[in-house]
């Protein structure tokens, strides 16, 4: 399970403060790494029993009354601590046992709502979800293996506002390791934006975007390490490459990856790769839920815009979704200063 559910969307590094007196914000980040590695809910039932018995009631009052704003508190512990911490406070011994607490009852949670969701899907005769929110599912987003469909727009028009548990479609794909649906309407885009030059896709996961881009005509090769083989299902056509070594292989002059990790330790080799003509993002419009955004900043020969026509055909529209296109050029830097500090307007 990837970083940005860990943390829900808090940045862990505005608590950490200067090391004047004793921090142990090093206890916590042991924790995420921890949790990095994926652990069962078994795992971290047996070493955590007192917090499981806790985020089990949480979760249950949660369900119960249909409480969002008590799921939100189990989903982003880390909102309220970010509000009240001053940046320049060092972390308590108790304060630190508190964000532990807080990350290990969301990972618990998450894993428990992801095998409930799950469980919905797949057993048409339990109640979590009704026949029509079930059928509408199906239809837009999931072929009968779970895995993607190229989305119609027009059907999503008339089914998505019919949908009664919206809030809970991004939570069940991210069970599968899919973090954005593709429209029709997005793939034309993005073809266009490829056109005929060799690309390369990295970290593609399942492969579901480089095969609607080949059925729209256009020649792409799908590579990804296949790190994540408990919970992606890789199809053939997926080449088990790291980006780096993919980079090498195959010298491409466009290069796309959707949903990179936050921070995450390959993008940088795309930017190096002197065959690189024009690099394609698609991510977030927030800087700590996907892409490396301190290898952004120091760029020096890329230019980068948010393209916000086609982020609007990422799908669903309201979850934020957003597309950068980094063009290579020698008078990149001031334009990319400006999206880095958060000064540009598209």
């Amino acid at each position: 399970m990837r970083l940005i559910w860990i943390v829900g969307g808090a940045r862990l590094g505005s608590l950490v403060g200067l090391p004047k007196m004793k921090n142990y914000i090093d206890d916590v980040f042991k924790l995420l790494r921890f949790l990095e590695t994926n652990p069962s809910l078994e795992r971290l039932q047996e070493r955590f029993p007192e917090d499981w018995t806790l985020a089990e009631k949480l979760l249950a009052a949660a369900m119960k009354d249909r409480d969002k704003a008590k799921l939100d508190q189990l989903m982003k512990p880390l909102d309220s601590m970010v509000k009240n911490t001053k940046h320049s406070s060092p972390i308590s011994k108790q304060k630190a046992r508190d964000l532990q607490g807080r990350l290990i009852r969301q990972r618990m949670t998450a894993i428990a709502i992801e095998r409930y969701l799950k469980g919905a899907l797949k057993d048409g005769k339990r109640d979590h979800f009704t026949w029509l929110d079930r059928f509408i599912l199906r239809r837009l987003f999931f072929t009968r293996q779970h895995r993607r469909k190229l989305v119609s727009n027009s059907l999503f028009r008339v089914l998505w506002p019919i949908l009664r548990n919206r809030d809970m479609l991004m939570p069940l794909a991210e069970s599968y390791g899919i973090y954005c649906f593709y429209s029709k309407s997005f793939v034309d885009g993005l073809a266009d934006l490829i056109k005929s030059d060799r690309c390369l896709e990295i970290a593609a996961g399942d492969g579901a975007l480089a095969e609607f881009l080949r059925k729209r005509g256009v020649t792409v090769l799908a590579t990804d390490d296949q790190s994540w083989s408990g919970k992606v299902t890789y199809e053939a056509d997926v080449e088990k490459l790291d980006a780096k070594a993919a980079l090498k292989k195959y010298s491409p002059s466009v290069v796309v990856c959707s949903w990179p990790p936050a921070r995450n330790g390959f993008e940088q080799y795309v930017f190096s790769t002197e065959s690189v003509q024009r690099y394609i993002m698609i991510g977030s419009r927030h800087k700590f839920a996907a892409g490396n955004w301190p290898v952004y900043a120091a760029l020096k020969n890329f230019s980068m815009r948010r393209d916000d026509g086609l982020s609007m055909h990422l799908l669903p529209a309201d979850f934020g979704g957003a597309v950068y296109v980094f063009d290579r050029n020698n008078n990149a830097r001031e334009n990319m200063q400006q999206y880095t500090d958060g000064t540009a307007t598209r």
